[in-house]
């Protein structure tokens, strides 16, 4: 039981807290969007002339998800269909953190 518990204790120290993965994926997801140009209407910086875009998501703001629906995470990867597979795996990595920190439970 105690080679348990030293294991457990051992994996929550390497792994970062899932509130910081998520805002590591969240920041390198930002990044894949500005590269593919998804910036010329979700960011506010950029243009504001498309108040419909803005509205879902601004990649100006530090929580650019925080808005989008759950339903509306996985339509960014509709979006980069021309995109490189790293890319894509990137915005997937991220979506699929964010999902399951919105699943999970909140203290």
């Amino acid at each position: 039981m105690s080679g348990v518990l030293a294991i457990t204790a051992m994996l929550a120290a390497v792994a970062p807290p899932v509130g910081r993965r998520t805002s590591e994926a969240s920041e390198r997801a930002r990044r894949v969007l500005k590269s593919t140009h998804c910036d010329q209407c979700h960011d506010s910086s950029v243009s504001s002339d498309n108040s419909r875009a803005l509205a879902v998501y601004d990649l100006v703001e530090t929580e650019w998800s925080a808005r989008m629906k759950d339903a509306q995470l996985p339509k960014l990867l509709t979006r980069l269909k021309q995109a490189p597979e790293a890319d894509q795996k990137t915005v997937r990595d991220f979506v699929d953190a964010e999902r399951a920190r919105r699943a999970s439970p909140r203290p």
